[in-house]
């Protein structure tokens, strides 16, 4: 088992490289947080659907909204992908993605509790396959210390995997 920390700058192709990176894997879950036409959206590594994140229609919607930033996000949305990364946890997955941690999930909230219990999983010694967390740079530090991440490795770029 391993403990990935994928580090770099906002808007540098993080998620765009993992994409890539996971056509080619055979056995992975978890999910990616991509922009497509616009917008950011959750894609489901295992099945490959895709569905809505961010709310483009603030002033039309009804459902709940978690607003990060500039963002507004489905509420709903983040249930969904927590749900998918927890029955991905019960699959012993090659790979577990989880793009990204980012300043919610610092508050609690977010993927918050799917990544507590991703690294509850990997940081068991005999658990098989490996856990891989992306993180904007400048919040690489705070994000290890507030998880308390132990017996991690962190890269910059995909291609130190291999």
């Amino acid at each position: 088992m391993a403990i990935i920390i994928f580090c770099g700058p906002v808007r540098s192709g993080k998620t765009s490289a993992l994409l890539d990176w996971s056509r080619q894997q055979k056995n992975i879950a978890g999910i990616l947080m991509p922009d497509i036409n616009g917008s950011r959206k959750i894609l489901d590594l295992q099945t490959r659907s895709v569905f809505n994140m961010e709310c483009t229609d603030t002033e039309n919607t009804k459902e709940p909204l978690t607003i990060v930033g500039r963002f507004h996000f489905y509420t709903s949305a983040f249930e969904k992908a927590n749900s998918i990364l927890m029955k991905a946890l019960t699959e012993n997955p090659d790979w577990l993605v989880i793009d990204e941690s980012g300043k919610l999930e610092l508050e609690g909230k977010g993927f918050y509790t799917s990544i507590i219990k991703s690294l509850e999983f990997y940081k068991q010694d005999k658990t098989p396959g490996n856990l891989l967390i992306t993180v904007r740079e400048n919040l690489c530090a705070e994000t290890i210390s507030f998880f308390k991440i132990i017996n991690y490795r962190i890269i910059n770029k995909l291609n130190e995997l291999t």
